[in-house]
């Protein structure tokens, strides 16, 4: 036995030890070949057990069943006098079932002229769930940092990288190793910046619009988010940001645009070229009806009361001069439609302006869809319309 033990075994005893380690907010026991000696009273409301339950029976009982054996190695080596770590952690489990993380701080002592330990005991549960949640939101930030769709990147209050993902570094055309440490302040498109500068200010920065990168030049039009990034007082250290390339989505609603106009101005000149048409077939119409009422109708009515078929020969021709007449707006329209078209070609327009489909008309006039496709590309040429993307079918309505 050392003269320290000697003296501590002695302190134990007195009036003083019972006082001081009675009353002391941690808990304090003394083990020696597998079983706690003594306890106070924080020890036993720490675990719940009572005094008798927790000295009658091997402390190993107490112990989670995971760190049980790692405990009990320990308590054996310190026994033999192997030097081990003065600080550790385990788990026990308290009378109630619940799982209580201990730190422990041992040392050697004399129990009763027998090695023993002498354990302080501090209860770190809070302590450990705080740090496995804090590891779990550590590790959930980092697979959502390196695994987001979109690029993300973090940077201090110098504007310095302090870390990106692999997805930024495709997008500006660099590897993250030479993006850690740069500059933001310093890329080339300057008008980025005041959206990086906004968190340092404890506010929410946004951009939107073209970006030239610095390395590539290449130019990419982004949607850029940024927040503040604080620690654990909430002193601002920096920034977080997103940067979501939109260049795919920005290119194909600009072709859109572009399309929709084209398409707004094509309807726009076809609703005036059917106006005129439809002004063009009334005046006709009106036409036809004023010739016949004053170069047809009178003469039928004189033919009507002739005597003699002679005079009757007269107004007959003479109503068939003034019915070409009348017609021959019509001829006109036809000459530049059917006339030009065979007989099988006309059968084909004529359905075709009805809305049939090349099997449709196939169907009906017993010939191959094929057929069909070759004929309609004979009447585009004569009408036309070879090489243009003219419509057809509102081609064939708009001359009749």
């Amino acid at each position: 036995m050392t003269k320290q033990s000697r003296s501590y075994s002695a302190f134990l005893e007195s009036d003083a030890y019972r006082l001081l380690v009675e009353n002391a907010n941690e808990a304090i026991f003394v083990a020696q070949d597998g079983y706690i000696r003594y306890a106070n009273p924080k020890t036993f409301e720490l675990s719940g057990y009572s005094e008798e339950e927790l000295l009658s029976e091997p402390f190993a009982e107490k112990i989670h069943p995971e760190d049980r054996d790692m405990v009990v190695d320990r308590h054996i080596r310190r026994l033999k006098g192997e030097k081990l770590t003065d600080v550790y952690s385990y788990r026990i489990i308290d009378k109630k079932g619940n799982v209580i993380w201990l730190e422990m701080n041992v040392v050697m002592i004399t129990w009763w002229d027998k090695a023993a330990s002498l354990n302080f005991a501090s209860d770190i549960t809070d302590r450990k769930r705080a740090e496995d949640a804090l590891r779990e939101s550590e590790e959930l930030y980092r697979t959502l940092f390196h695994l987001a769709p979109v690029s993300v990147f973090s940077y201090d209050r110098e504007f310095r990288i302090l870390d990106c993902n692999e997805q930024m570094a495709r997008l500006l055309g660099t590897s993250r190793e030479r993006l850690r440490g740069s500059n933001l302040r310093l890329v080339r498109d300057q008008r980025v910046v005041p959206a990086l500068a906004k968190p340092l200010e404890g506010e929410e920065g946004y951009y939107e619009g073209e970006y030239r990168t610095t390395l590539s030049g290449v130019i990419l039009w982004v949607m850029v988010r940024t927040s503040p990034l604080r620690n654990g007082d909430e002193t601002i250290t920096g920034g977080i940001g997103m940067i979501q390339d939109m260049t795919d989505f920005y290119n194909a609603h600009k072709e859109l645009t572009i399309k929709s106009r084209y398409l707004e101005e094509a309807n726009t000149a076809l609703r005036v070229f059917v106006r005129r048409r439809e002004e063009e077939r009334a005046k006709i119409q009106s036409d036809v009806v004023s010739n016949i009422r004053t170069l047809v109708l009178p003469y039928i009515e004189r033919m009507k009361t002739s005597r003699t078929e002679d005079d009757r020969q007269v107004f007959v021709e003479l109503i068939e001069s003034n019915l070409s007449r009348v017609i021959s707006p019509f001829l006109r329209e036809v000459s530049s439609y059917q006339m030009n078209l065979t007989p099988r070609e006309i059968q084909i327009a004529n359905l075709i302006r009805d809305g049939k489909s090349s099997k449709e008309i196939g169907l009906i006039l017993n010939i191959s869809p094929r057929s069909v496709e070759f004929y309609r590309s004979k009447i585009r040429k004569k009408l036309g319309l070879h090489g243009s993307k003219a419509n057809l079918r509102s081609q064939l309505i708009a001359n009749t």
